[in-house]
Order: structure tokens, then C-alpha cells, then sequence
């Protein structure tokens, strides 16, 4: 779980992060409707984004009410689409990258920006409610899994269906396998600059 400091605190906050998590889904003159009817993976990603981060927002400073009613929703929400997500442990800017199975540990503390693929599981290793913490800007594969009280560096890229249990320390490289080991030193920095047409 996030500190206390890096959780949304006002409302002012709560909006600065909803719209700046927005604009990592795409767009329509129809997002009224999208939304309304979960017609795609978009509209519902929009969706999560303002239950999430209104639910801490009520969380966080004290609207006990609005919070447990908000909660339900969400709940409901998630419960829906499979994504096990709890409150106060993404930093601002999280995107979901598909909407499927997510399982995120309430333990976690998840830095910002950073990108959830399909099937991924940020969890507890064995007995121990240690849970993983990540840097900022972080990218987990599809079926990747985090394990126990690791700590990952800003800009790691998790491969696809690696299995992660053990510190990554290392900034801005990619991992992968199983158990998961440095493949590239192409991290989701360098992908996000290919991304933006910043590097030929």
C-alpha cells in the first residue's frame, strides 16, 4: 500500500489524476455512451479509472458514506471483469493494458505510470504478506507474475509469462523467463520514447 503522501488527498488531486489517466485511453466524441454500456475495452478502462481513484478519493479524506457506496460499486465493477485491484497502491497513471484477470496484493505500493497487461498477478509469495513493490513506469507482461516482498527499479519491463522473485535493482531494462532475468537493456523507458516518435 502507498504511503499516506502519495495517495490522492483533495479533490483538486482526485481530478488532476483522473484526467491525466484518461488520456492513456483513447478518446470518442461517444465516450458518454461507451462508458454508460462497457462497450469496449476503452470505455471500460475510463470506467475503472474514475471508480478507482473517486473511491480513494472518498477513502482518503474521510467521507466514510459516499466511500462504502462508492466501494460497492467498484467492487461489483471489478468483480465483473476480473480485476482484483484495491485501493491506494497505484501511484498516478495507471493503465490498464486489456481488460481480464488482474490480481494486484492490497500490499503493494506501484509507482507511477505504469502499464498492467492481461493476466498478470502483483501477489504475496508463500506464508509472508510481503507483496512486490514497483518503480515508476514499470510494464507487466502478459501472464507475468510478481512474487513476495521483491522491490523492481523505475522503467523495468516485465516480459511475458515471467515469473518474478527476486530484486530487479537495475533501471530502464527488460526482463523475462522463469524464473525472470535481464534480457535487454531496453527497458519501458526506451519503449515509450520508440512510442512517441522521440528515437528512430
Amino acid at each position: 500500500m502507498l504511503p499516506v503522501e502519495k495517495r490522492i488527498q483533495s479533490r483538486a488531486q482526485y481530478k488532476e489524476w483522473v484526467s491525466y489517466e484518461l488520456k492513456k485511453y483513447q478518446s470518442s466524441k461517444l465516450n458518454f455512451v461507451l462508458e454508460l454500456f462497457n462497450i469496449s475495452e476503452n470505455a471500460i478502462g475510463r470506467k475503472h479509472t474514475r471508480l478507482l481513484r473517486k473511491t480513494e478519493y472518498y477513502k482518503n479524506t474521510g467521507k466514510r458514506i459516499r466511500y462504502k457506496l462508492l466501494n460497492i460499486r467498484l467492487k461489483i465493477f471489478q468483480n465483473k471483469y476480473c480485476l482484483h485491484i484495491p485501493l491506494n497502491c497505484f501511484e498516478k497513471g495507471l493503465r490498464l493494458m486489456h481488460v481480464g484477470p488482474i490480481l494486484v496484493n492490497p500490499n503493494c505500493a506501484i509507482g507511477e505510470d505504469c502499464s498492467l497487461h492481461i493476466n498478470t498477478a502483483l501477489a504475496a509469495g508463500g506464508v509472508s504478506d510481503d507483496a512486490p513493490i514497483l518503480g515508476k513506469g514499470c510494464v507487466v507482461g502478459v501472464g507475468a507474475v510478481c512474487l513476495g516482498g521483491i522491490t523492481i527499479a523505475d522503467y523495468v519491463a516485465i516480459g511475458a509469462n515471467a515469473v518474478v522473485n527476486k530484486d530487479v535493482l537495475d533501471e530502464n531494462i527488460a526482463i523475462a523467463g522463469a524464473p525472470a532475468k535481464k534480457v535487454s537493456n531496453n527497458g519501458s523507458k526506451e519503449w515509450n520514447k520508440i512510442k512517441k516518435g522521440e528515437k528512430q
